[in-house]
């Protein structure tokens, strides 16, 4: 049989890539794997020892919950019956100033905003008698300071601070990090049910005290912006109308005034001039009555559309000392790390040997 008829012999090709062969090489590699059990069963125990010390030494969780519902109030006719009035003045008693926070996706937005949180974090918190800020707090009871100021001389931040360069730079720094740590370890904030538009935001941390006290100066921040923007408007046009309304009744009250002085003067005046006089004040009085009573109407409507557009945030759960508790459990861990080494250690050997058989 020549060379070339050996090549291109059907039995040879179908021997070196029979099921046979492949059986054969894949019980090699798994005799490989169980010939380094003792290797793999070594660092699996070592894996599991370190997480089982890990996790008995480490401290246990905190959680702060703080459930509401936000209401949004009524909606106000933008048909006013003083229009005339708005259009002279130039205001808008039923215009709504928040809507751009309406919607419960930019509520969860504005609670995680850094605006709010460093707000929060520069808010002071009275501790044993002793007040400080939360930034100070966070740093403090979560064991961050030495950590984030070993290379400083001095490991003491002044937050509020803005004249010194070189101390305003890092506390912004610092400021940056907690920023940070909050939003993407310790707060969360979820829809509490399928379809519902009650938020539950939640805290936790390894301080009961701070998962608790910064949670809700979180969101009192929060609530106080939130109705300040919504109303800002309102309480611009309530504040000038109110302005207007002053000046007009002095005004009014002066005329009034005015006129009982002439007229004391004046009992029995012989010349026209004087009557003239009278009946002018007459005028100014009976206009300045009109004025002054329409605006103390639109005074008092400018009163209820605030109270219309002011927001209401309904607390249904806040947090109560002491705090849920969560303390990782040890031995579990334990096991799942060695069951996981095992597994891991394992493929390990087994696709090295695979990778060994391409080669050749």
């Amino acid at each position: 049989m020549s060379l070339e008829n050996q090549n291109l012999n059907p039995d040879r090709v179908f021997d070196e890539f029979s099921p046979k062969k492949l059986l054969f090489q894949l019980k090699s590699i798994v005799d490989y794997v169980i010939s380094k059990w003792l290797i793999i069963i070594i660092v699996a125990i070592l894996c599991a020892i370190a997480t089982y010390f890990y996790t008995f030494l480490k401290k246990p969780t905190y959680l702060a919950v703080i459930t509401f519902a936000l209401d949004e109030g009524v909606e106000v006719n933008k048909k006013s019956p003083y229009s005339k009035l708005e259009q002279e003045f130039g205001i808008e008693l039923g215009s709504d100033a928040g809507g751009v926070f309406s919607s419960t996706s930019n509520i969860v937005e504005l609670i995680q905003s850094r605006l709010l949180i460093e707000k929060t974090l520069k808010s002071t918190i009275t501790i044993n008698n002793h007040k400080l800020l939360f930034a100070d707090f966070f740093l403090d009871s979560l064991d961050y300071r030495e950590k984030w100021t070993k290379n400083r001389p001095t490991n003491k931040i002044n937050f509020t601070d803005t004249t010194n360069t070189s101390n305003y730079l890092f506390a912004n720094s610092i400021i940056n990090n907690i920023y940070e740590l909050i939003i993407t370890q310790y707060i969360k904030v979820e829809p509490r049910g399928v379809g519902t538009s009650i938020l539950q935001v939640s805290c936790l941390t390894e301080n009961q005290l701070f998962s608790k006290y910064f949670l809700e100066a979180l969101l009192n921040e929060v609530t106080t912006y939130y109705i300040d923007t919504k109303t800002q408007r309102s309480k611009i046009n309530l504040a000038f109308l109110q302005k207007k309304t002053d000046s007009v009744q002095i005004a009014y009250f002066n005329a009034m005034y005015g006129r009982a002085s002439f007229s004391d003067a004046h009992l029995n005046p012989s010349k026209q001039i004087g009557i003239v006089t009278k009946d002018k004040q007459q005028t100014d009085i009976l206009i300045l009555k009109n004025s002054y009573t329409e605006l103390e109407k639109s005074l008092e409507a400018a009163k209820n559309n605030l109270n219309q557009e002011t927001p209401l945030f309904q607390f249904l759960d806040i947090p109560v000392l002491p705090l849920k508790t969560f303390n990782a459990n040890a031995v579990k861990n334990a096991i799942m790390a060695f069951i996981i080494s095992l597994v891991l250690l394992s493929m390990y050997f087994f696709v090295s040997k695979i990778f060994k058989y391409l080669i050749k």
